[in-house]
């Protein structure tokens, strides 16, 4: 089922960004102002009840099983040096027509290998099984993103982007200002993902992983200064960073 892009909402200037309706749409909570607004306003209050029905019917239309027989389908199809699988466990959390799942822990493979070793991203697209992305890989507008990373020490972690036309985003915790707490070895795959827009290449996605609090601010304007370069690079005191560039389609 390929995920179906919601019209523009018709909200007004006074109305919260649309990325805390989508984490609403998803049982996250919101700000008591948030939620006030979106109780008296019918745009805002419509615009949260098509991103709840439409998140619900992805979810059904693809189900954490499915998801995880079709990545180890795929997985188990190609050459493997040292991959292992463990046991998923995984919350219920899904951004805007995002897909959670189910998701077994992956060891590195050869032509994935990421900087830092521990940053991962799976993609699903339509009509087509999740697949481990390395460097340079080939995405589209469509494509639901997930994200994993393990740490031996408990910190906090900010998944950024960069897409083609220099605008950045927090991705994981998604929209946030702020990093979202990680425990030590945490193996899974992180609660929710991201539907990719239709901004052309190169993608850039950054995991920042701090033993304190990040604020994401700082780090977004420091991307959005460096639009356009063939490398990135990104620092913060304490912090260890794991880059991933991909190669977008519309």
């Amino acid at each position: 089922m390929s995920p179906t892009p919601l019209p523009p909402s018709p909200r007004g200037p006074h109305c919260p960004p649309a990325a805390q309706l989508e984490a609403m749409s998803a049982g996250e909570a919101a700000p008591e102002a948030t939620r006030t607004h979106v109780e008296g306003c019918a745009d805002c209050r419509g615009q949260l009840e098509a991103l709840t029905t439409a998140r619900e019917a992805f979810v059904r239309a693809r189900p954490p099983e499915l998801f995880l027989r079709q990545l180890e389908r795929r997985a188990a199809s190609q050459p493997r040096r040292g991959l292992r699988w463990l046991l998923p466990v995984l919350g219920a959390c899904v951004p805007l027509l995002a897909l959670l799942v189910l998701v077994p822990r992956l060891e590195q493979e050869e032509g994935v290998r990421i900087k830092g070793g521990e940053f991962r991203v799976a993609a699903s697209r339509a009509g087509g099984a999740p697949e481990l992305l390395g460097p340079d890989a080939q995405v589209q507008s469509g494509d639901a993103l997930r994200f994993s990373y393990e740490a031996k020490e408990a910190g906090h972690l900010l998944v950024l982007e960069l897409d083609g036309r220099g605008a950045a985003s927090v991705f994981y915790p998604y929209g946030s200002a702020t990093s979202a707490p990680l425990p030590a070895g945490q193996r899974d795959f992180l609660p929710g993902s991201v539907v990719l827009d239709d901004a052309p290449g190169p993608e850039w996605l950054l995991a920042v992983f701090s033993p304190r609090p990040l604020q994401a601010a700082p780090l977004l304007e420091a991307l959005r200064t460096q639009a356009g370069r063939a490398e990135l690079t990104l620092s913060c005191p304490d912090c260890s960073v794991s880059t991933l560039r991909l190669q977008k389609r519309p």
